[in-house]
């Protein structure tokens, strides 16, 4: 899944791809597949971590000093949301089967997929 959101922020040959219902753009980061640009008046990291939470719970919201165990919001402590909801509706929306498979495996009660042969994890 979320090689699909690197393609998705490559798919402009290394253009900001426009979210839409936001003013925000999405760029590659070379540095850190981990990690892709957002960028409205600045520049910040949407990692990896805070976009498939989000596809697990629905949110991606920010969070504050001291409650890391609210569920709303994201692992980075960061507002993600609305640029998720926009990145998942450029993939095509919370109910294509890519998504489907990730919500499973999240939540422990769905299969797997094997690693690629590089190694690194599938989702």
């Amino acid at each position: 899944m979320w090689r699909q959101v690197i393609a998705l922020a490559n798919s402009k040959n290394g253009k900001p791809v426009p979210l839409p219902g936001t003013r925000a753009l999405l760029s590659p980061n070379p540095k850190n597949p981990n990690f892709v640009r957002l960028q409205v008046n600045c520049r910040w990291g949407l990692p990896k971590e805070d976009f498939l939470y989000y596809i697990a719970t629905g949110h991606a919201k920010m969070g504050r000093k001291g409650g890391r165990d609210d569920p709303r919001a994201s692992p980075s402590m960061t507002r993600q949301e609305p640029y998720v909801q926009a990145i998942v509706a450029l993939l095509g929306g919370m109910e294509i089967p890519d998504i489907a498979v990730v919500r499973e495996v999240q939540r422990g009660g769905g299969r797997e997929e094997p690693d690629p042969p590089t190694g690194s994890a599938r989702l």
